[in-house]
């Protein structure tokens, strides 16, 4: 009886002493597959079809960055950019620290933000619940890269 006193006990501690913190969903490397901007109830631009390339979005803890290439018109755009973040359930505040376009430098956006899978979808920008006004928007959809 005092073996399986003490063996239930260390298997207790043993399932204690295991638990993990919540695994953050958007931590790793995912690739752009489509993107939209809406203005006015109308689309203007999407990727693929309104303009070719890749692009590449990583996060870890609390960081994120991006690196691309599009082209659109037969013109050729490099762009980059990171920062600091925050999660909240479905919303996301993403610092920029740094971007290719000078003006983006020290804004913080808020996105919703949700991860199914190996799909992430990120749109903004978006209230404080998570909310956006669907008649203007931009939206990313990207796969994890594997």
């Amino acid at each position: 009886m005092k073996k399986t006193a003490v063996l239930c006990s260390m298997l207790l501690f043993m399932l204690v002493a295991c638990k993990q913190e919540p695994v953050n969903p958007v931590v790793g490397a995912w690739d752009l597959i489509y993107a939209r901007q809406v203005v006015n109830d109308s689309t203007v631009s999407t990727f693929p079809v309104d303009y070719q390339g890749s692009q590449v979005k990583m996060w870890c803890n609390n960081y994120w960055m991006f690196v691309d290439k599009f082209t659109a018109d037969s013109v050729i755009i490099d762009g980059f950019g990171g920062g600091s973040y925050t999660l909240e359930g479905i919303v996301y505040k993403e610092t920029i620290k740094y971007h290719s376009t000078a003006d983006f430098v020290g804004q913080t956006l808020r996105m919703r933000i949700v991860v199914a899978n190996d799909t992430l979808v990120q749109v903004w920008p978006a209230d404080e619940m998570g909310e956006v006004d669907k008649s203007n928007y931009w939206s990313e959809k990207y796969v994890r890269v594997k």
